[in-house]
């Protein structure tokens, strides 16, 4: 597991990767509404695990915490219910919504089929641009991974698969693989920051972006499948840990 230092660096990197794309997604506002905010700032402490699974949501300790009313964290823990990051509990309140080794096993599956599709769609029609940005923040990686810094090979991993998904060409194909993109992340941060998987992802993806550079939509598919696949039988064999914070015996 990282070091807590590390583990700072990751949450802000990630952080502001996911801020600077929903701004963009936003018809191009300069800035984002109070309520947009107090939103990213409760998913980001569930998906960055300060909030665990089946944990109670204290609304009022939110609202002190980030100097803003008890109805804006509120409406926001109803927009992450509706993204199944949270339930609510009549008299009880929110709660982190619980993980069971059958969820991961349903999106995962899902993911695949999704983004190998995404995949299909997407390598005839890719930017060379925008693969050249991409293998650029591959480069960097590769650098800092002889350092064991794993921030830039968990951006290069997000850049990589959005860039797929964004130039897929289909809306409704985009929105169904975004859907569960808070569930990936959540899984993504412990997984990464281990130095050790770092470097396995490192060269699954590359291999993904080598194919793609190579416009080999066979190849790409079969990569990303089984990239895909390999990131949820490491989540199952390790869940407790990748879930809980919990070591497996």
């Amino acid at each position: 597991m990282a070091t807590v230092q590390n583990m700072d660096k990751i949450k802000e990197r990630l952080s502001q990767m996911m801020s600077a794309s929903e701004r963009r997604a936003q018809l191009g506002q300069d800035h984002q509404s109070l309520e947009d905010l107090v939103y990213q700032r409760v998913r980001d402490k569930i998906i960055y695990h300060e909030l665990k699974p089946s944990e109670r949501i204290i609304d009022a300790k939110l609202a002190e915490e980030f100097g803003v009313s008890r109805s804006l964290v509120r409406q926001a823990l109803t927009i992450l219910e509706k993204e199944e990051l949270v339930v609510s509990i009549p008299r009880r309140g929110f709660y982190v919504k619980d993980i069971s080794k059958k969820d991961v096993q349903e999106i995962y599956d899902i993911r695949k089929l999704l983004e190998v599709f995404a995949t299909e769609l997407a390598v005839p029609n890719l930017p060379e641009n925008q693969i050249a940005q991409v293998e650029e923040i591959f480069r960097v990686a590769r650098e800092d991974l002889k350092e064991g810094v794993v921030e830039s090979t968990i951006e290069a991993d997000m850049r990589l698969h959005g860039m797929i998904t964004e130039y897929c060409g289909n809306e409704r194909l985009k929105k169904m693989i975004k859907q569960y993109n808070n569930l990936y992340v959540f899984y993504r941060i412990v997984d990464l920051s281990q130095i050790n998987r770092a470097n396995i992802a490192y060269v699954e993806h590359y291999e993904i972006l080598e194919a793609v550079k190579a416009r080999d939509v066979q190849r790409a598919k079969e990569l990303m499948g089984q990239h895909i696949e390999n990131a949820r039988e490491i989540i199952l064999q390790n869940f407790n840990f990748y879930t809980f914070g919990i070591n497996e015996v």
